[in-house]
């Protein structure tokens, strides 16, 4: 008897948010994509009904479900809305990350054709902007980013915080956290060229006869 009550209940619920998102989805997806891609606002116009869809379940089955999903519109305008923002400040980050590698590398490059040093300065140059490249590519993405605008960038730390949308307490934990984890890959760097060296044949003591 139970189960078939919750079957009876769920069809009900299915029923009314096929009707539900026929006379919603269009204004959803209009609204959406004032902020997002078209791809984009569909995917979040259907996380957005599903989010809206598990709350409802979660009420008693005596409610007409049609006009408790008409009544939550605005919530759902409100899930999608956070979802479309989320989206947003995801892709920026991303953005900014791909931005601030292409900088790192036109950085060097343009150190390298300026220099004025001799050939073997500038093979230590190179190897060390190497070496600091695969070191600061190592560590965590928001973290990597708050440690590029503020090591190569000079920006403040409420300017990070800004750019990344995040608080200057947390800019001053990852700058914390860069750093040791800079110091840590430059340490491992440092040891495992000292025991290929160690290794290498010209270097491995001959027993005398």
């Amino acid at each position: 008897m139970i189960v078939h009550q919750t079957q009876n209940t769920n069809k009900l619920l299915n029923e009314a948010l096929s009707l539900f998102m026929q006379g919603s989805k269009t204004s959803l997806l209009n609204f959406l994509s004032k902020l997002v891609t078209s791809s984009e606002a569909e995917e979040i116009a259907q996380e957005a009904y599903l989010k809206l869809y598990l709350l409802v379940k979660d009420k008693p089955s005596q409610h007409n479900y049609i006009e408790l999903l008409q009544g939550l519109r605005p919530m759902l305008t409100l899930i999608a809305k956070n979802l479309a923002l989320s989206a947003i400040r995801h892709k920026k980050v991303e953005e900014r990350y791909a931005e601030s590698q292409l900088t790192l590398r036109s950085q060097v490059t343009v150190a390298e054709c300026q220099s004025e040093q001799n050939a073997e300065e500038r093979a230590i140059t190179d190897n060390e902007n190497l070496r600091l490249i695969v070191v600061i590519n190592r560590l965590p993405p928001i973290c990597r980013q708050v440690f590029i605008q503020r090591k190569l960038y000079a920006k403040s730390h409420q300017q990070i915080a800004n750019i990344l949308n995040i608080s200057t307490k947390t800019v001053e934990n990852h700058l914390t956290k860069g750093l040791i984890l800079c110091r840590k890959y430059m340490l491992e760097q440092n040891t495992s060229e000292h025991d290929e060296y160690a290794k290498s044949p010209k270097h491995v003591s001959k027993v005398p006869r």
